[in-house]
């Protein structure tokens, strides 16, 4: 498999596990949800770029370090009390559950795992009050052509 799948497929896993602490679903690439299946969490598999600092004389069929940016999006319900606070603690929980998961860590660059990358949230001035947020993170892994 595709290591970029693979990693997309345990980030999946790993928002599953939250399905205990509150979140009703989980989704992957899916547009926002209706509101009886939230606080939902959407794993939206973002962009990659490949190291430009990789040899050249490797070829295109050699193996190229690449990192991803997938995002988080968690999506409370409208009428959420404390948004802010309530999507700050989530969060802290996506950090921690996918820094220090060890299966997504077999997965990247010398199982560095996925640090984060950044955070959006829709409550900024001149946007909606409904609790959105993203993580975005930076997952590095090798993508060797020969195994595609």
């Amino acid at each position: 498999m595709d290591a970029r799948e693979a990693i997309l497929q345990r980030l999946v896993a790993i928002a599953q596990t939250f399905k205990t602490d509150g979140i009703k679903t989980v989704y992957r690439n899916n547009m926002r949800p209706p509101e009886p299946n939230l606080p939902a969490i959407l794993v939206l598999d973002g962009d990659e770029v490949a190291a430009e600092d990789d040899p050249n004389s490797r070829g295109s069929r050699g193996p190229r370090r690449m990192t991803m940016t997938p995002q988080l999006l968690i999506v409370l319900p409208e009428t959420q009390k404390d948004v802010g606070t309530t999507l700050n603690a989530w969060r802290a929980k996506l950090i921690r559950a996918i820094a220090t998961d060890t299966d997504l860590m077999a997965l990247t660059t010398n199982r560095i795992g996925g640090r984060l990358h950044s955070t959006q949230t829709s409550l900024a001035w001149g946007r909606s009050m409904l609790g959105e947020m993203g993580v975005a993170f930076a997952i590095p892994y090798y993508l060797d052509p020969n195994t595609l």
